[in-house]
């Protein structure tokens, strides 16, 4: 899980204060007073943590499969390095990384196939709903594959659902039958809803452990951090229609710290 997390830092984004102003500039007329309603955080090692907005204070958790597993030996020309956030995959070629022109998902749903140079590439996926009772975390996973003893029940009217997509892909080199490659990604973004437009905060992330800090979009006061245990992949908005799209801001350890720092000093 280490391997990933030092990995994951390759894949952040910058332009820290710039985003600030322009998430400032669109939450003019909003009041950050509002009920920002339930976060979810979902980490690399597979938990999904609900926690109040506002405050980053717990409300529940669950534990699912990590969001990622593939082998972490290298075997030379033939290393794959899939992104956490989105399943793009990269090829390690030299020591450097190559990004690839498909993702995990993108490759699942044209498989089985064969590329040019002989690769074979085969993969499955499985979809599960699970209902939540946003106030308690109680679940119940409702529908999956037909396989499954799943089943339907009455829901809690309070009930919400999470899309859930676990993505398998397989790889192997006709050439060098000893030369294969699997992997397993879990996807909660397939089923989101629109980006929630009024939404108070911003949210920064850093790329090389657990750390979050939440700053008030409207006025730039930092209003809370912690840390979680390990990388978060991905932040969702958990309203009662379902799942919403939850932008976020990755950066590298350092920043983030130089970041925490200067909002800190702001009288």
């Amino acid at each position: 899980m280490k391997h990933y997390s030092l990995l994951f830092s390759l894949f952040c984004l910058f332009g820290i204060f710039g985003s600030l102003l322009s998430h400032k500039n669109a939450l003019n007329e909003v009041d950050g007073s509002q009920d920002a309603g339930i976060m979810l955080i979902s980490t690399l090692d597979g938990y999904i943590t609900a926690i109040d907005a506002q405050t980053g204070r717990d409300k529940w958790k669950f534990k699912e499969a990590p969001i990622l597993e593939s082998p972490v030996a290298i075997q030379q020309g033939f290393t794959f390095i899939p992104n956490p956030r989105d399943g793009q995959l990269y090829l390690v070629m030299e020591g450097r990384l190559n990004k690839l022109p498909f993702t995990i998902p993108q490759l699942v749903k044209v498989s089985p196939c064969r590329s040019n140079d002989g690769i074979l590439y085969a993969g499955n996926k499985k979809d599960v709903w699970i209902s939540i009772n946003p106030e308690t975390g109680e679940r119940t996973e409702t529908l999956s594959s037909p396989s499954t003893n799943s089943y339907c029940p009455v829901s809690h009217p309070n009930t919400v659902f999470i899309g859930k997509t676990e993505y398998q892909i397989s790889m192997v080199d006709t050439k060098k039958r000893d030369k294969q490659w699997n992997a397993t990604f879990i996807d909660y973004s397939s089923h989101l809803l629109p980006v929630e437009t009024r939404y108070p905060f911003q949210h920064f992330t850093s790329s090389a452990d657990g750390w979050i800090m939440t700053v008030d979009g409207a006025t730039g006061e930092l209003l809370w951090k912690r840390e979680f245990g390990s990388v978060i992949v991905n932040m969702y908005l958990l309203k009662q229609d379902g799942m919403h799209k939850l932008p976020s801001t990755a950066i590298g350890k350092e920043t983030f710290e130089v970041l925490i720092q200067n909002l800190s000093d702001v009288p």
